[in-house]
């Protein structure tokens, strides 16, 4: 389970730490003009990190640090904006050094437990709340990064009781409801956590991830109309969201509702870099699992593509449409990875109670490994096309990197977005006069409460969907194609194109298989077979604006060369 941390919003740009008295004597003016200007400094760099210009933060940053290096603040925010920039080791040398100049800041304690735990370094981060919380008990965002530990390492009691007081800290905040509402649902305490998780929409209508919780756990306890309407409800508030469409296609199915389930599913296989719309790109979700291993389910032509070689990976894919950016066209990279077990399901009798009571039974008592990951964003410069083939490998190299420290038994979870930027001039400029812009996410929702570690708890809600026993037609070509956008939001390619291959055996005419075995093969890194199931999808339907604007990102040139 990847840990939630609430962001530290209350970041006041405060003045310089009172000096002991017997100093006052030695400063000299120069000493005070130089502190006069570091403050400064910290306050232009408060106003990149609000417009997450994180890369100049650290520059004013640092300025301030040179100018007063005696003051904790300084190191302080530098750190944050080192943290927000992906340089968590240097984050973590400021938040140290700030602490050696004020070591009873309960705010640079949790900053430093939020690095470390980014860190995998769980002992270290709990060692980091659990000194913030003495130095303030009454902080709620405190409380809730103690619990988070807790949970993760099987000490449900302690966790609940965190849990608990955070949100009587901070009544009005939805992330601790929600929070709360998660540990009741892992516990088996169904009606419990349905209570917090509609205290935390209550407080917050649009909480996407609560909402879709909601409806999962709806479903859960066989309220399935009930399920739906969440289900709707997370689709309407975040439409980038494929792990809510899949979530919603899946339960109207489950409720004879067809014309819904293919409502929800157009929309998922969108692979244009032009997108004006509400369409998702699913092609660099990645999962880790290792080459050569088996396929759940599907048959015939899903089976024998499942077969063949798997792609290096999702940077091979990045590459190939990073190269494809116009070359006097600008563009800023966001990508956000993180580094997971794959989770273990105790799968239910058809006879046992409808209850995620066994699931947390059996996870009871045992340690869960603590993930990690990173937030990076990259600036692609218009040029020439050596110098863009140098900034693109940059890029990969920096990538690389971070993807060689992913745990030997995780799986690795991507999601990338593209964004041109306002410099945007002739060929890469759009004639309409609007930013055109492309995503890789397959769940493009945004960070809403600005979390500092983005949880990864949605592709638990995909992964038990996947493993229930419920299936109203086995034989049905629309329910594979479902299971295969689930399998694709994870970035199991090979899964995903056994599920589509199946869905075309049983319905050669079914547009939708095609364009989930495009966006298979798209995940997997085969272009070729990728643009022959697009074509595919275009003959049977010619007006599928999906599969056209797929095919025309498939088929552009790589610019580079």
């Amino acid at each position: 389970m990847f840990l939630l941390f609430l962001l530290i919003a209350a970041l006041p740009v405060q003045s310089f730490a009172a000096k002991d008295q017997s100093t006052l004597g030695q400063r000299t003016y120069w000493d005070r003009i130089m502190e006069r200007q570091a403050s400064k400094d910290i306050l232009y760099g408060m106003r990149f990190l609000d417009s997450k210009d994180y890369n100049r933060a650290v520059q004013q940053f640092s300025k301030a640090v040179l100018k007063a290096p005696e003051d904790p603040k300084a190191h302080q925010f530098l750190g944050i904006a080192y943290y927000w920039s992906g340089r968590v080791d240097r984050a973590l040398t400021e938040y140290r050094e700030s602490l050696a100049l004020d070591a009873k800041d309960p705010q640079t304690h949790l900053l430093l437990g939020i690095a470390l735990a980014w860190q995998s370094d769980v002992p270290g981060a709990y060692k980091a709340f659990e000194r913030a919380a003495k130095l303030d008990p009454k902080r709620a965002d405190i409380q809730m990064n103690l619990g988070s530990v807790e949970e993760s390492l099987g000490r449900y009691t302690d966790a609940l009781r965190h849990f608990r007081r955070a949100a009587d800290l901070d009544k009005g905040h939805p992330l601790y409801q929600y929070q709360l509402g998660m540990l009741y649902r892992r516990l088996g305490r169904e009606e419990d956590a349905a209570a917090s998780l509609r205290r935390a929409v209550k407080l917050f209508p649009h909480y996407q991830d609560a909402i879709l919780e909601l409806g999962a756990l709806y479903e859960r306890m066989d309220r399935l109309e009930e399920a739906r309407e969440m289900f709707a409800n997370a689709v309407r508030i975040k439409s980038r969201d494929a792990v809510a469409r899949y979530r919603l296609a899946r339960t109207a199915i489950l409720l004879k509702r067809t014309d819904l389930a293919r409502s929800a599913m157009n929309h998922v296989f969108h692979l244009t870099p032009f997108d004006r719309g509400s369409g998702l790109a699913l092609s660099v979700s990645y999962g880790g699992k290792a080459p050569g291993s088996k396929s759940e389910g599907g048959g015939g032509e899903g089976k024998r593509e499942a077969r063949k070689k798997p792609s290096k990976g999702p940077l091979d894919v990045l590459r190939r449409n990073l190269s494809r950016i116009p070359l006097d066209q600008e563009a800023v990279l966001n990508v956000d990875m993180a580094f997971l077990p794959k989770p273990k399901i105790v799968k239910r009798r058809v006879d046992e109670v409808p209850s995620s009571l066994k699931q947390a039974l059996s996870r009871a008592g045992r340690p869960e490994k603590i993930t990690a990951g990173a937030s990076k964003e990259f600036t692609l410069l218009a040029g020439s096309a050596a110098a863009r083939r140098t900034e693109i490998n940059r890029i990969l190299d920096d990538l690389q990197k971070t993807l060689d420290t992913a745990p030997v038994d995780s799986e690795t979870r991507i999601g990338m977005n593209l964004r041109f930027s306002e410099k945007a001039s002739g060929a890469g400029a759009p004639k309409d006069g609007k930013r055109p812009k492309v995503s890789y996410q397959p769940r493009d929702v945004g960070n809403d409460l600005g979390l500092w570690v983005i949880g990864t708890a949605w592709t638990a809600i995909v992964e038990e969907a996947l493993a229930s026993e419920k299936a109203p037609d086995e034989d049905s070509a629309l329910w594979h194609v479902v299971r295969g956008i689930g399998f694709s939001t994870l970035g199991r390619a090979d899964d995903a194109a056994a599920a589509f291959g199946e869905a075309v055996r049983l319905d050669p005419k079914e547009t939708l298989a095609h364009l989930g075995r495009g966006v298979a093969m798209v995940i997997r890194g085969d272009e070729k077979a990728a643009v022959a199931a697009y074509r595919k999808a275009l003959e049977l339907d010619p007006k599928n604006k999906s599969a056209s604007d797929g095919l025309k990102w498939l088929l552009r040139k790589d610019v580079t060369q």
